[in-house]
């Protein structure tokens, strides 16, 4: 990769970082042979780092916890449906004018459509966090009817409500919802290091169901081991990462994202951890 004054710099803002959005980012300008380069950056200031951010000229930022609601603030215009989910992930410069996006729901959404379809279906949310509230909110827009089930339950009740979707309890009544076609872990239980840990149990589950996980680390979760112990089409939590990542390199280079190649390079990082 050969860096000079013509050098797009994209960047990722955060209170932590890893390196695996840099391998999948990075890999794709490569790959498209653009004047690209992303950079992780651990910041304790967001305002002023997004002052920078335009002031230098970068093309655009990831924007990963704990600052997707806050950057709300320090941008120029925000999409309707980032607007609506109440949080930034993507910052895009557009001529030092700063757009918001949200792509996690398309990766969740985009995830779940490559083992089913959404329109029709019920899918059961446990979580009440934003991880839960924008991949909520695209089941809903993409015609899946929405429960959410949370150990909190005034935080599942005041989500459900925002969005118009049903409120199902706690995580225990679970047991009470008598059908359901996908099942999403949208907290953060069993995340490296707490990989022996499930938010539910396998005899929890409904045998043959579609069953995704948000946690990516490690890439096969104890959530998603008690899905295949129950026979269910398992969507790993890597995959929703994958393709909000794809979403990024499109908006910002205007190509179509090499998908694999992109996968190949988050597989890689994720293993080598």
């Amino acid at each position: 990769m050969h860096i000079d004054n013509e050098t797009k710099i994209v960047c990722s803002l955060g209170a932590r970082q890893s390196r695996l959005g840099a391998m999948m980012h990075n890999a794709a300008y490569r790959h498209l042979m653009v004047n690209y380069i992303y950079v992780p950056f651990t910041v304790a200031d967001l305002e002023g780092s997004i002052r920078g951010m335009r002031a230098l000229g970068f093309r655009g930022s990831s924007v990963t916890m704990p600052f997707k609601e806050d950057a709300i603030r320090y941008i120029d215009r925000i999409d309707p449906i980032a607007a609506d989910i109440g949080a930034v992930n993507t910052i895009s410069n557009e001529n030092s004018v700063l757009a918001g996006y949200n792509s996690d729901w398309i990766g969740a959404v985009e995830a779940l459509r490559e083992v089913s379809k959404l329109r029709g279906r019920k899918a059961v949310l446990l979580g009440a966090g934003g991880a839960a509230r924008a991949i909520a909110y695209g089941l809903k827009m993409n015609g899946a009817e929405v429960v959410i089930l949370n150990r909190n339950t005034k935080r599942a009740r005041e989500l459900s409500g925002s969005l118009n979707v049903e409120f199902g309890g706690c995580i225990r009544d679970l047991k009470k919802i008598k059908d359901y076609d996908i099942l999403i872990n949208a907290t953060s239980v069993g995340f490296y290091p707490d990989v022996k840990n499930s938010i539910i149990g396998a005899e929890q589950m409904k045998e043959g169901r579609v069953v995704m996980d948000v946690v990516f680390r490690p890439e096969e979760t104890m959530f998603l081991r008690c899905a295949r112990s129950r026979k269910c089409i398992t969507v790993a939590g890597y995959k929703m990462l994958l393709h909000q990542a794809v979403f990024q390199v499109e908006l910002f280079t205007g190509k179509k994202a090499p998908f694999r190649v992109m996968e190949k390079a988050l597989l890689s990082g994720l293993r080598s951890m």
